[in-house]
């Protein structure tokens, strides 16, 4: 089986590109960052967020006679902030990474998909979840990808090709050990919410709870790929509380929020 793999540097991609090789799989591994050639891993440096880089690629695997018989997409990023004072240059670059680098991904690498291929599309378990507070752009980006994704399996199923949905929970990566330094930073710089935020951070950590092994993501997804009939969504350890509270009607839901991370003070910092 040949099969690409985006965000294949670290974190679950890395995982994964890892399992698929040492499994017999051809992995085609792309990274904005180097990857180290090993038996079975034929690593590219590309830029999700680059057409031309991407295409660049393409061109190399159309020449070699390359047909794939999946397309991994893991590349993304995540920041906590608040939609009150976010840049507006950081809210593009996560909306061009997380959503148009997967979209990117899949249009270029398509003519690639052998018939009966798959196309893996990772979101988040908060994707189809009410998002919470300072946490709102990352998970409007997966919500976002979730809906592609089921737009997609509906194009890509009338060509015979299937689209997986994979919506992960903390796992121990660098992308989940960030978001906690990420919101203490918005926390530190924030007019708004510096004590709501510093509140949340608590939270978050309470939240997070165990941090689960990649490998453990990356054995579902190579099941998956290796599968006839897989599911067309995957929810690998997912945080009962954060789907209990999703739960609640809308209002009580900001009740909630308000008594775990307080009410807002007057208190503005100055400009």
């Amino acid at each position: 089986m040949k099969v690409l793999i985006t965000g294949a540097a670290s974190g679950l991609g890395h995982a994964a590109a890892a399992l698929f090789a040492k499994n017999g799989d051809t992995v085609y591994a792309l990274d904005i960052s180097p990857i180290a050639a090993q038996e079975r891993l034929i690593p590219f440096c590309a830029d999700i967020t680059d057409e031309n880089s991407l295409r660049t690629v393409f061109s190399r695997l159309e020449t070699d006679g390359v047909q794939l018989d999946a397309i991994i997409n893991f590349a993304g990023m995540i920041f906590i902030d608040n939609y009150l004072e976010v840049a507006e240059e950081k809210l593009q670059r996560i909306f061009d990474v997380n959503l148009l680098g997967a979209m990117r991904v899949n249009k270029i690498f398509f003519p690639l998909l052998r018939e009966n291929g798959k196309i893996v599309i990772t979101t988040s378990e908060v994707a189809p979840l009410d998002p919470l507070p300072f946490n709102g752009i990352y998970s409007t980006t997966k919500t976002a990808l979730d809906c592609y994704a089921q737009a997609l399996r509906q194009e890509a199923g009338l060509l015979g090709r299937r689209v997986i949905t994979i919506r992960p929970g903390a796992f121990n990566t660098p992308l989940a050990g960030g978001s906690i330094p990420s919101m203490h930073a918005m926390a530190q710089r924030s007019r708004y919410f510096s004590g709501q935020g510093e509140r949340f951070e608590t939270l978050m950590r309470k939240f997070t709870g165990k941090l689960q092994d990649p490998e453990k993501l990356a054995k579902t997804i190579f099941r998956a790929v290796h599968k006839r009939h897989p599911r067309n969504v995957y929810t690998v350890h997912s945080n009962l509380g954060l789907r209990l509270l999703s739960l609640l009607p809308k209002g009580l839901q900001v009740k909630v929020v308000k008594l775990l991370i307080g009410k807002h003070t007057d208190a503005v910092k100055p400009l």
